[in-house]
């Protein structure tokens, strides 16, 4: 793998109740307490590429003058806050005076370059499929409406198809024009009474054209009888 591949990033990761601890509110109560804070995480955070034990080199150890130079802390107050660390046992001095950050073990995460790249990319994938997601209730719910939207339509049209075939009997007049028209002796108030008193039914079925009816009258001179003009009304 790649030196690029094997290179390792590192993090602080500090708890909520960081500040709520008793021994940071008791520094923090001191006089540049809130000093002394903040050059105890620049400590941490020098400190976690290294298992939390500080040097200059494997030769030459840190002494307060470095400390002040690298977290640009005031000399002084490196003295001070390293005192007050080491008594609190936040800071321990090893025998070859390396300065040991005692919390920084458990308060350090780190990845490969590698894994940082795999995390990434499974949290963009994430991020798409929850996209995806999002996006695929509203065309559900979008196709779902189209489908109640066709299906009434369809209802709709299909009553029209009925209303288009739907019987109106004809009054006396209406017949008695037809008649006239063809020139036939057909008598009109005959013919409506006689299908008013059947309700408008050829045989067994609904009468569905009326002229077809008088047009059988025509041929037979007289009225008929269900029988001679069922043919004429289709069922």
């Amino acid at each position: 793998m790649s030196k690029q591949g094997n290179k390792r990033y590192y993090w602080l990761k500090l708890k909520r109740d960081f500040f709520k601890r008793h021994d940071i509110r008791i520094i923090e109560e001191m006089p540049n307490g809130k000093d002394y804070i903040l050059f105890y995480l620049k400590l941490l955070l020098e400190s976690i590429d290294h298992e939390g034990a500080l040097r200059f080199n494997e030769t030459i150890p840190y002494s307060e003058q470095m400390l002040s130079v690298i977290t640009n802390t005031n000399i002084d107050l490196v003295r001070s806050a390293m005192r007050v660390f080491t008594q609190l046992k936040m800071v321990e001095i090893l025998d070859d005076e390396t300065i040991y950050m005692t919390e920084v073990q458990k308060m350090t995460g780190a990845e490969t370059a590698w894994a940082q790249k795999k995390r990434l990319y499974r949290g963009k994938q994430e991020e798409d499929k929850a996209r995806t997601l999002s996006l695929q209730c509203p065309t559900d719910v979008r196709q779902e409406k189209e489908k109640e939207i066709d299906t009434e339509i369809e209802s709709i049209r299909g009553k029209s198809a009925q209303g288009a075939h739907k019987f109106i009997p004809p009054s006396a007049e209406d017949v008695q024009a037809y008649c006239k028209e063809r020139s036939n002796s057909v008598d009109a108030d005959k013919f409506v009474d006689f299908y008013a008193s059947k309700g408008w039914m050829v045989g067994k079925n609904k009468m569905r054209d009326w002229k077809a009816a008088v047009r059988t009258w025509e041929k037979n001179r007289d009225e008929p009888t269900d029988a001679s003009v069922n043919w004429a009304v289709p069922s």
